[in-house]
């Protein structure tokens, strides 16, 4: 079964995580972890992304880049071989260093990258490692370096600060600093909330920008078999866009579809167009239609072709 496809193009930002295989303590002793933070800076140069935050725990890692060119693919191909012979190197083992495929979560403007930003920078805070004010000195991380007067080479700290109308300066990162403790999530429920909206699903933002982006791709890329049940709401596009069409076709609005039968046949030729033309389902199609029982479709579809 060949591999499902990574979303890429230009300007793309995303939530990168990944976790050692097993959960392995990969980046426990401090020379691992400074090991993958090199490589992380190396393969930021060598694809030329923007690395917006980043953090490195016990087991796992996330990253917030952007890739001006559509290489996501190729960076993290390179960056997780590259680190995975560097570690098997000075370990002096063997076999798989990560835990199969990093995920990747496509990220929004404004607000939804401040808020990744956030949730990275205060990742030790929530594995209750450090609090708030000791932040700074956890190095595995892109926070401290934002104190510095100049930030380390490939470091982008322009985009979220200028969310928040701060300057790129150090003056900025203070400030930024107060905003972070204001952001501090102790409370399990609300860290529950955290870890589904930044860590779950494909995209992270407002709905109508996640809704553009979903019609652009798919638009685009009408064959690609997308990633897994997190990218389901891809394909309901399309079954969508399918819908719409027939329906206009037909001179059909919605009243007519709550008003007419639930066996009209209107309302079957379009679900016999979504079965032949998209991966649509029956209780999907019910639902749109207001056809009833879904196992009902299939008899009716079965009837009008007959």
């Amino acid at each position: 079964m060949p591999r499902k496809h990574r979303i890429e193009f230009p300007g793309a930002v995303y939530h990168i995580i990944s976790r050692g295989n097993y959960r392995k303590e990969l980046f426990l002793s401090e020379n691992t972890g400074k090991a993958f933070e090199r490589t992380i800076f190396e393969a930021v140069e060598r694809c030329g992304w923007k690395l917006h935050a980043y953090v490195i725990m016990s087991n796992h890692y996330h990253l917030a880049i952007e890739t001006p060119d559509p290489n996501l693919v190729e960076g993290m191909k390179w960056l997780q071989s590259t680190f995975a012979t560097r570690f098997n190197r000075l370990r002096k083992e063997r076999g798989h260093v990560f835990q199969g495929r990093y995920k990747s979560l496509l990220i929004g403007e404004g607000r939804s990258l401040l808020g990744l930003v956030d949730y990275i920078h205060l990742n030790p805070v929530r594995a209750s490692i450090c609090d708030v004010k000791s932040l700074k000195g956890y190095a595995l991380s892109s926070y401290p370096k934002y104190f510095k007067k100049t930030p380390v080479e490939g470091l982008c700290r322009e985009d979220f600060l200028g969310i928040l109308d701060l300057p790129d300066s150090l003056a900025g990162v203070r400030c930024y600093a107060t905003h972070l403790e204001l952001c501090k999530a102790q409370d399990p429920k609300q860290r529950e909330l955290l870890a589904k909206r930044y860590c779950r699903g494909w995209f992270i933002g407002p709905k109508e920008a996640k809704k553009a982006l979903r019609d652009d791709l798919n638009s685009k890329h009408p064959d690609v078999i997308w990633e897994g049940p997190d990218l389901k709401d891809l394909k309901e596009a399309q079954w969508e866009d399918c819908l719409s069409k027939e329906l206009r076709r037909l001179k059909k609005k919605e009243e007519d579809i709550q008003n007419d039968a639930k066996a009209a046949d209107w309302k079957v030729q379009i679900a016999t167009t979504l079965r032949e033309q998209t991966t649509a389902k029956n209780p999907w199609i019910a639902e749109q239609l207001n056809m009833g029982h879904p196992s009902r479709i299939t008899n009716l579809i079965r009837m009008n072709r007959h």
